[in-house]
């Protein structure tokens, strides 16, 4: 009974951008087990004879070292097997291919399911981590076992800790837990365990509050934006930050915005039969990797600075996010906004997403700006807020 491998493009799964994860598929006696790579790639790039990723893709040679290198040893191991006479197992196949980790720690298990992820991007894997950090705060994990972990005891005294000594809110907690329910089930993939304790616990997320500022709070930090007495270091911070409450562009998005992403388009009017000119954003999203057209208002356009076309310096000059967040509470305090405690630079996307909304863009059009690939993610802004149903009701005082 020999083992055989080969590389497959698993179609039955894809991200949002229509790639599908290449796995080491090996078969022994008839059975099949799929080992992730870490690896995407869209269908049309996959060469399946030659079980590799075209070579006009970005990054294809170096995935296509990663590929190699899994094949290899792949092989290697499957040839030891008929080398000294033993029948092959998925059990030893894995903890040849992967290392033993079923008698090692949690924690090198864990580490290797974040470093294999290449299509992650690098603050995920540095959150990530921090999770790591968090519960090795809570127990000394690289003593413990995958099977240690995957106890339903471990996981309520974990949960508790969270809770009580760290106090984590419901979607703190879920957040951490949902963490290590991803480790488990890649070690159940890889034959390392046989179940997930996290069948006997239901995650849960409680709606959070989208903290916002409505068109009249923007419009206070827009005074002070242009008044004589504001310091230099808060006008820098609000004019990106006013730029994407008129966008919905995240802090990344904001900070690596160049020219190349600043198009410019000549529009037929359905006014009068003229011609429009309108710059829009389009790029492709740091967090979601996807592509956006955000046409720029003439407010908008208020806050982008002088730039050189056709060059890839970022536009704005932006300060680390704790930075711009301390920076930001102090200009709101100062707007007599009181809001300044809850408010970090996200709220700019929920503040545009809230009010374009609300001043009758069609739902479909913001989800597409915003970036959303639900439309039932940006139906969250749609549900009635106290200002906007005073503004409503304000109708029947006239």
């Amino acid at each position: 009974m020999n083992a055989s491998s080969k590389l497959v493009l698993r179609k039955s799964y894809s991200k949002t951008d229509g790639s599908h994860p290449i796995y080491l598929r090996i078969t022994i006696n008839r059975q099949s087990k799929y080992f992730s790579l870490g690896i995407y790639c869209l269908n049309d790039d996959w060469l399946e004879k030659k079980e590799r990723i075209r070579s006009t893709v970005k990054d294809s040679s170096i995935n296509n070292l990663k590929l190699v290198d899994a094949i290899t040893k792949a092989k290697k191991i499957n040839n030891d097997f008929i080398r000294f006479n033993k029948p092959p197992t998925f059990t030893e196949f894995t903890n040849k291919f992967r290392g033993n980790f079923s008698k090692d720690s949690f924690f090198a298990f864990a580490n290797l399911y974040i470093d294999k992820h290449d299509d992650i991007s690098a603050n995920t894997k540095r959150t990530y981590k921090s999770q790591l950090t968090k519960l090795d705060n809570y127990k000394n994990i690289k003593t413990l076992k995958l099977s240690e972990v995957n106890n339903l005891d471990f996981i309520q005294g974990y949960k508790n800790y969270m809770h009580t000594k760290l106090g984590n809110k419901t979607n703190t907690i879920t957040k951490s837990l949902g963490f290590i329910k991803a480790v488990l089930n890649d070690a159940i993939r890889n034959d390392l365990l046989d179940t997930n304790v996290f069948k006997k616990i239901k995650l849960h997320k409680v709606p959070g509050k989208r903290e916002y500022l409505t068109s009249y709070e923007v419009e206070l930090l827009e005074k002070y934006y242009n008044s004589s007495n504001i310091p230099k270091g808060e006008k820098n911070v609000l004019q990106y930050f006013l730029f994407s409450c008129y966008t919905g562009l995240r802090f990344m998005d904001v900070k690596l915005l160049t020219p190349n992403h600043i198009i410019s388009n000549s529009i037929l009017s359905n006014e009068d039969g003229g011609v429009d000119d309108w710059k829009t954003v389009e790029k492709q999203m740091h967090k979601t990797k996807i592509d956006v057209v955000i046409p720029l208002t003439k407010k908008a356009l208020t806050y982008l600075p002088k730039y050189v076309a056709n060059t890839r310096k970022p536009i704005f000059r932006v300060i680390t996010n704790q930075n711009t967040n301390k920076i930001l509470r102090k200009s709101i305090t100062k707007c007599k906004i009181n809001k300044a405690s809850n408010i970090s630079f996200h709220c700019a996307r929920h503040s545009f997403a809230t009010n374009t909304l609300h001043k009758g863009v069609a739902l479909k059009y913001v989800s597409k700006m915003l970036g959303h690939t639900e439309i039932k993610t940006t139906e969250l802004y749609t549900k009635p807020n106290k200002h906007y149903l005073i503004d409503a009701m304000r109708k029947l005082d006239q």
